[in-house]
């Protein structure tokens, strides 16, 4: 189709065609240019780094890693020796209730969905069974069980 222009002189008609090639070619051109020039690399400022901020130490003074959770649960037997108790948690000798107590917030820090499960021999007072679970409650453990001792036929 035809169409008259005003920059054209009257007389001579140009089609559509004709007049977009060269602007077609100016916007190729822009672009070309623009993703030759342009840069694709990352600033190495902005990249996340986990580098520590301690210089000059040596590789023992720097902070440990927290510890992997790999327990579901923490067993504390508290056994009876006729006078006083006898605490282990995890298998692990306990000489008092207050080193329950360290032990346990230490434990929480781990893994706070931990469940404490007292197992406490027979002979054992209640007092002392009262009192771990409290320390476990106080520590803010949410699930504290009791082991039972299955019933030997008479």
């Amino acid at each position: 189709m035809k169409v008259p222009s005003s920059y054209i002189r009257s007389g001579s008609s140009v089609s559509n065609s004709e007049t977009m090639t060269p602007m077609i070619d100016v916007v190729f051109q822009l672009l070309i240019f623009f993703v030759w020039t342009s840069s694709f690399q990352v600033i190495e400022q902005v990249l996340p780094s986990s580098l520590s901020a301690a210089t000059g130490k040596q590789q023992s003074e720097l902070e440990q890693p927290p510890p992997e959770a790999d327990f579901d649960q923490v067993v504390i037997r508290i056994g009876w020796d006729g006078s006083m108790p006898s605490f282990r948690i995890n298998d692990a000798p306990v000489p008092s209730l207050a080193e329950i107590r360290s032990s346990l917030e230490r434990l929480h820090a781990v893994k706070q969905d931990a469940t404490v499960i007292l197992h406490p021999d027979p002979a054992v007072p209640l007092e002392h069974v009262i009192n771990c679970y409290d320390q476990a409650k106080q520590v803010r453990f949410e699930k504290v069980s009791f082991a039972v001792n299955p019933r030997r036929a008479p």
